[in-house]
């Protein structure tokens, strides 16, 4: 998050989204063949990040939700 976000708080209370935690995107785990030297031969999952879809990158969801 940078100092210059500001969260549109205008329909009364929110709730931190659940799925991202707030942190507006969400890691995609890939698996990518790369040889790291040549005794290594696996493969790697790396992460990629994509915006969350349950909050649409807000960070946070309308509403009061309580944890299931």
């Amino acid at each position: 998050m940078n100092e210059q976000y500001s969260p549109n708080f205008k329909h009364g209370p929110n709730t931190v989204c659940p799925n991202c935690g707030g942190f507006q995107k969400v890691s995609e785990p890939r698996l990518y063949m790369i040889r790291a030297t040549e005794e290594t031969h696996a493969g790697m999952t790396l992460g990629e990040w994509r915006t969350c879809p349950q909050c649409q990158g807000d960070g946070h969801t309308p509403g009061l939700r309580p944890p299931v």
